[in-house]
């Protein structure tokens, strides 16, 4: 069964008749094979199309100094986000994550794919590579959420999926209990490029949450050594400024 089959398969089975809305949570005969409204892919796309969004990094920012990319790597060209880590989109990405609900993945996927052409780099684009787990998270969890995403951009753009492009060799502690300088530390060799040589000179990797962007860059420098010349990058949610929220309260 592909992709597309089983997510209909599946949010049939969750969802039978009328399909339910992830964001409102109304059930609408409108919500369509994208597993969401489109009045609330509308609101929610609106958001980082606002100018408070850092437009190298994605951090959004409310109009402040952006504290994260600026020591960054230049192999990391630019990454987009479609929405603030916080609230209902926090949610979701961690059932996503942590509790199985794989069918987030499809209203997500679509909706980074379209933060993408927002961005007017879905041309250039020629594989989507997913950030890869470490094989024991992975076996433990029973997927890569990111690979998950993947498919689903790779499908709305109609560029090819370059699944194991890269490897996890090691893990040693994670991301989230560390400061910004100690998370380029913890991920520095993390990755190595393990797919075919192929002639490909601009990719988009695809990661659920950026924060210091501490795991994107490192892969990013991987591909940069396999001589890949353009890296963008596309997560579902981003860090935000305290401001960002106050934003916010007539969008969502």
């Amino acid at each position: 069964m592909g992709w597309k089959e089983w997510q209909s398969s599946l949010v049939g089975l969750l969802f039978p008749g009328k399909k339910v809305c992830p964001i409102c949570g109304q059930k609408k005969t409108e919500v369509y094979h994208k597993g969401i409204c489109q009045n609330c892919a509308s609101r929610i796309l609106s958001i980082s199309k606002m100018e408070i969004v850092c437009p190298r990094c994605g951090f959004f920012t409310a109009g402040e100094t952006c504290p994260n990319c600026r020591y960054w790597s230049n192999a990391l060209f630019q990454v987009g986000s479609v929405v603030p880590y916080e609230g209902v989109f926090r949610e979701m990405i961690h059932d996503l994550k942590f509790n199985r609900k794989k069918e987030n993945a499809y209203p997500l996927g679509y909706l980074m794919a379209c933060r993408v052409k927002d961005l007017g780099i879905a041309d250039i684009i020629e594989a989507v590579v997913p950030v890869p787990l470490y094989l024991g998270r992975e076996i433990e969890r029973g997927y890569n959420q990111s690979l998950l995403l993947a498919q689903v951009i790779s499908e709305e753009l109609k560029k090819p999926l370059w699944p194991n492009a890269l490897t996890r060799k090691h893990f040693y502690q994670t991301q989230t209990v560390l400061g910004r300088k100690d998370r380029l530390e913890n991920l520095k060799d993390a990755f190595e490029f393990a797919g075919k040589e192929k002639k490909v000179r601009c990719v988009l990797l695809v990661d659920d949450i950026i924060t210091t962007g501490a795991t994107l860059v490192s892969c990013a420098n991987v591909l940069e050594e396999r001589g890949i010349k353009r890296i963008y990058g596309i997560t579902w949610a981003a860090g935000y400024s305290v401001k960002m929220m106050e934003k916010l309260e007539n969008i969502i």
